[in-house]
């Protein structure tokens, strides 16, 4: 009989799907999306895109 229990959905991303991510942001930035040039540079900066008290991007 075999009582392993069966493997769940992963929930964390994976390496491979960090970097996709990434490049998709890069290249809409480099095609002027300023919505993903602003992520870029907040990313970068490690500052939130939203300020929760105000609800607005800052």
């Amino acid at each position: 009989m075999n009582n392993t229990k069966p493997r769940s959905r992963q929930i964390k991303a994976t390496n491979t799907d960090i970097a996709k991510a990434w490049l998709r942001l890069r290249d809409a930035a480099d095609a002027g999306n300023l919505e993903a040039s602003a992520l870029l540079i907040a990313l970068a900066e490690r500052r939130p895109l939203i300020n929760p008290s105000h609800g607005v991007a800052v």
